[in-house]
């Protein structure tokens, strides 16, 4: 029997002690407690032994009264992942997991990991599917290079040179681990980069990898940790790397423990690299940009929220429109911008020609409204290149409306003062009424003690309505009555 065939028999055993799990969770209502379950799937395999040997330090209560282990999951993902997994083995592993999510608890941690795993798999699934239809038509392609899909991660090779100048610029420049923080020789060893958040890891070492993908992290969160520091301490965490689970000891620098000013979670040197980067909670309550010190995966999940435009800064923290005049004048923008956007929206030539498109690009939402930014707008706003970008945004829509027929031909003209001078929303000195969308001289409306002319005239006619509404009403009371009178005589 050859190597490939000892492996391809992994993933059948994995799917019989799964089922065998799911009946017995089935056939006794009381929990299993985390270490007999653990221990008795370690005993099965060489492997198992090394992953269940990170749990036994943990407090049983952690894992009692759980639908399945965490164990038994991380033990799931390590065999099935390093095996050469056949399709058939693959979608008995999903249904097996399909169960296992069924069984767990309804927004538990235990049914969030189960997802993810049942994601994974359904993954590597259709990567397997398409490999071996790509084979079936050319004989050079190799099952073995497809996506490799880890805890979240969507692994794929890296090569990170391709040309003589860029090899002797890849050699300059270093690349490490994530994983076990060794360097990758990229000229004999074989590396692998995931797609979605860019984790960098040894080929031998994908296997090992126990860091969920920060791009899992940032579509479950949804948002940045908006706390500054949420420090828990040592002892909540067991005194364990939040990461890998490492026993952490001040004596020995090599286990020393890393705080993240990030997440607030004390990490080993192995998952702590000392990377430092802004702090989004800092900058939203303080405008403070200083860099602190994060983790190998809080860097990561930060600069996945780099581009996302999620913080309503006004909403979080008004008091920085008061003191910081950058944003006012980034606010003040914005609000001329979405003015503009609707005259775009409504040209055919801005259109054909895709003016916002081209101007924008994918910071359209600059546009869309002045309530939602972005981390790296936030940065740009402390350095002066959104004030910028948004002028010369502003100056080329400025003068396609004023250029544009159509676009003129929506322009206002102050009632007030009877000026023939046609005036826009984005004007200086003009002033739109919230009600009737009106323009006005701020000047002329000023005089008028902020009323609207307009405005009044709709009210006015609305209670001429009103009062003729109700006498044709008592009109209709006092017929109704004189016939019911002629009728009783």
């Amino acid at each position: 029997m050859s190597w490939r065939d000892s492996i391809t028999s992994i993933p059948g055993a994995v799917a019989h002690i799964l089922n065998e799990s799911a009946n017995t969770l089935l056939s006794h209502s009381s929990a299993l407690s985390g270490a007999t379950v653990g221990s008795a799937f370690s005993g099965g395999s060489g492997s198992g032994s090394d992953a269940g040997g990170s749990e036994e330090g943990a407090p049983q209560g952690q894992y009692r009264g759980l639908p399945i282990p965490a164990s038994l999951v991380r033990e799931q993902w390590r065999l099935i992942f390093t095996s050469d997994a056949n399709i058939q083995d693959l979608q008995a592993a999903i249904a097996h997991c399909r169960d296992l999510v069924l069984l767990s608890e309804e927004l538990s941690e235990e049914r969030r990991w189960l997802v993810r795993h049942l994601v994974d798999l359904r993954y590597s699934l259709q990567q397997l599917e398409e490999a071996q239809e790509q084979q079936s038509l050319s004989s050079d392609i190799v099952v073995m290079n497809a996506i490799r899909a880890v805890v979240g991660h969507h692994f794929v090779p890296h090569h990170p040179h391709h040309g003589k100048r860029s090899r002797l610029q890849a050699a300059a420049r270093r690349n490490y681990c994530d994983h076990c923080t060794a360097i990758i020789w990229s000229v004999v060893q074989a590396s692998y980069v995931c797609s979605d958040c860019g984790y960098l890891v040894h080929q031998k070492c994908i296997d090992s990898v126990k860091r969920v993908c920060a791009h899992v992290l940032v579509s479950e969160r949804q948002y940045p940790v908006a706390e500054i520091c949420p420090e828990i301490g040592l002892a909540a965490q067991g005194y364990k790397c939040a990461e890998c689970g490492t026993l952490l000891n001040l004596k020995n620098s090599w286990i020393e423990p890393r705080l993240c000013d990030y997440s607030g979670l004390y990490f080993c040197p192995r998952c702590h690299w000392n990377d430092s980067n802004f702090i989004p909670a800092r900058i939203i309550h303080n405008w403070d940009f200083s860099p602190r010190r994060v983790s190998r995966t809080s860097l990561q999940e930060i600069r996945l929220f780099l581009n996302k435009p999620l913080i309503r800064l006004e909403e979080d923290n008004p008091k920085l429109f008061v003191f910081v005049e950058k944003l006012c004048a980034v606010k003040k923008l914005r609000q001329n911008l979405v003015h503009m956007r609707h005259y775009l929206a409504a040209c055919k030539l801005a259109s054909d020609q895709k003016l916002v498109d081209q101007q924008l690009g994918g910071r359209r939402h600059l546009a869309q409204s002045n309530e939602f930014y972005s981390l790296s707008d936030l940065v740009q706003v402390d350095t002066g290149a959104l004030t910028e970008f948004l002028q010369a945004v502003f100056k080329v829509f400025d003068d396609h409306i004023r250029s544009c027929h159509m676009c003129l031909a929506q322009a206002y003209i102050c009632e007030i003062c009877s000026n023939n001078e046609v005036i826009f929303p984005f004007d200086d000195g003009c002033i739109k009424c919230d009600q009737c969308n009106s323009i006005y001289h701020r000047v002329c409306l000023t005089r008028k003690n902020m009323i609207c002319p307009k405005c009044t005239r709709i009210q006015e006619r609305r209670l001429q309505l009103d009062r003729m509404k109700s006498t044709e009403e008592e009109d209709e009371d006092e017929e109704a009555t004189d016939d019911g009178v002629a009728i009783a005589f």
